[in-house]
């Protein structure tokens, strides 16, 4: 019988079923990583495309979009944690477009802090077109931007890092918070 190192085995296992343990946790719809994908990292943010990959499950992510339709109490939760700031048309018509709830709150909060239209936010981050409603003059021509990239494409005076780490964690505190009133 072949001996097998123990103290090597173990914090492999350990670092495993720990990895498990917190995908299982759910981490609130989209929200948790969203930091990764500012700074370049793709994280759970991808490309700002809806993505069609397969899951560790077999089936295809959700949209920011469809996770609104599917779960009415998260978009009334969300909607109602963040009043105001929804942009017009409701959250998930807002959400149209972004590959995660983290990517299209976190521009939300953008969008509202600095006073940035969020739809031509979302058109530098997904190239989803503007509503016929939104008459903002919108100038991007480059899109699937990162929300750095983004912020600094509509705001060039503008703090990028710092901008979208502080949008990054307002959605992240108001995704978790509709999350957790789920329950």
């Amino acid at each position: 019988m072949k001996h097998v190192n123990f103290f090597l085995i173990v914090p492999a296992v350990i670092c495993l079923s720990s990895g498990f343990a917190y995908a299982q946790h759910g981490h609130g719809a989209g929200g948790g990583m969203a930091g990764a994908e500012m700074h370049g990292d793709s994280g759970m943010h991808g490309n700002g495309n809806a993505s069609t990959t397969a899951n560790s499950t077999g089936t295809s992510p959700k949209t920011a979009s469809s996770q609104l339709s599917d779960n009415q109490h998260l978009d009334t939760a969300l909607t109602k944690a963040l009043g105001k700031l929804v942009p017009p048309g409701g959250l998930a018509a807002a959400c149209q477009g972004y590959s995660n709830l983290g990517r299209c709150i976190s521009a939300i909060h953008v969008a509202n802090n600095r006073k940035l239209d969020f739809f031509c936010l979302r058109k530098a981050m997904t190239g989803e077109a503007l509503p016929s409603s939104d008459t903002t003059a919108c100038s991007v021509t480059q899109t699937n931007l990162k929300l750095g990239q983004a912020i600094q494409t509509l705001d060039p005076n503008a703090d990028s890092k710092a901008e979208a780490t502080k949008g990054v964690k307002q959605a992240d505190t108001d995704i978790n918070d509709a999350s957790h009133s789920q329950t």
